[in-house]
């Protein structure tokens, strides 16, 4: 099933169809592993379900029905052992366009806001995009495994208004345990933060990991916004589905409140269609898919093992951190020169000055394609 190559390229696709910025040659057969979306089809029950919605034949304005409030607290519980209730639900018109939904309401301009490079890089776009300071509270990298500096982010809060976690974190791989999420709740009560837990990743864990949702951690309650979506684990992020876990009913009323001023309440058609069947009968393909990426980042283990390019399994997501620093490339001329060679990774210092000599790479892709982008990079670092 996975193994499957779907040719992408003239469909529109951010990722196949746009070309990468760097000065030089491009070639025809570029393989793109930048952007996060998967180059899998996603479940056949979804598919059977947005077919046969279209054969319908009429697209008018669609509401949420309860299912689709009970899909996504069924799949908490029986997916993660989570009990998330009904009430605490906020449709939002994405992860990111929610992020910059409670800065605007929650925090004002030229406040403070936490983040943690190297980290996804929108977070820094969306607080300077709304007139906030970006805040930096850097990941330690000990033992090739990044730790949060809970010290640092002790003196940098007190001077903040919220801050934005990612879990699993994007682009390194770290699943925060429990303990990781209790130290940040504590610091985050202790300053009067407001915590945004972006948790948009959350079902591709491997093991032995467990995900921890902030949500967990009753004690954050109060402050708390967790984020999240279907369309990282069935690869639906065209169909722009998301929601938004408030147990605060002051600040669920806000954001509720400010959804419907906007008129962003009426959902697209396909994304509440998609949303409800993909979490009551996608179990399985998942199941099916969190195998497939193990294999591929096995792969890239052993096929990188003998090379200058060092990497880490991560604890979830299926993005890998590769460290080039000690392939003697200097770090700006590395996008060009992968690129040349045929493989678009995504620069490392777009995720922060740490990110420096690191490159992203998506893994979501088949074996064959990911096989010979694996050739390329080794080319490219070996002259």
């Amino acid at each position: 099933m996975f193994d499957e190559v779907v040719e992408r390229r003239v469909t529109n696709s951010y990722k196949w169809d746009f070309k990468p910025e760097v000065e030089g040659n491009v070639p025809e057969d570029l393989i793109p592993m930048w952007v996060a979306d998967m180059d899998f089809k996603a479940p056949s029950e979804v598919l059977k379900a947005l077919e046969k919605r279209v054969k319908h034949g009429i697209f008018g304005y669609t509401f949420r029905p309860e299912e689709y409030y009970e899909a996504i607290t069924n799949w908490y519980a029986r997916r993660h052992g989570i009990n998330v209730p009904r009430s605490w639900i906020v449709y939002i018109p994405g992860v990111v366009p929610g992020i910059a939904l409670l800065l605007r309401l929650f925090t004002s301009k030229n406040d403070g806001i936490i983040i943690q490079p190297p980290v996804y890089w929108p977070f820094f776009d969306v607080i300077e995009s709304n007139s906030r300071m970006i805040v930096e509270n850097t990941l330690l990298l000990q033992d090739d495994r990044y730790i949060m500096n809970l010290e640092d982010l002790k003196e940098k809060a007190k001077g903040a208004k919220a801050i934005i976690l990612c879990n699993p974190h994007n682009p390194v791989g770290r699943v925060w345990t429990k303990d990781e999420l209790e130290d940040v709740a504590k610091i985050a009560e202790e300053n009067d933060l407001l915590v945004i837990s972006d948790e948009i990743h959350m079902d591709i864990i491997y093991k032995p990991n467990d995900f921890v949702s902030m949500v967990e951690i009753e004690r954050i309650h109060d402050r708390l916004v967790v984020l999240s979506s279907p369309n990282k684990t069935f690869n639906l992020a065209g169909i722009q589905s998301a929601f938004a876990i408030v147990p605060n009913p002051r600040i669920r009323k806000i954001i509720e409140k400010e959804v419907n001023s906007l008129h962003l309440q009426l959902s697209n058609v396909f994304s509440i269609i998609a949303t409800m069947e993909a979490y009551k009968s996608g179990d399985d393909w998942l199941n099916d898919l969190i195998e497939y990426l193990e294999g591929n980042i096995n792969f890239v283990l052993e096929r990188l093992q003998k090379t200058c390019v060092k990497a880490k399994k991560p604890e979830g997501t299926y993005l890998m951190w590769l460290d080039f620093r000690i392939c003697g490339i200097p770090f700006e001329d590395l996008p060009r020169i992968l690129v040349e060679k045929g493989v678009w990774l995504q620069d490392g210092r777009k995720f922060g000055d740490t990110g420096k000599g690191f490159m992203r790479m998506n893994i979501a892709t088949p074996r064959s394609i990911l096989k010979e982008a694996l050739s390329r990079i080794i080319r490219a670092v070996n002259g």
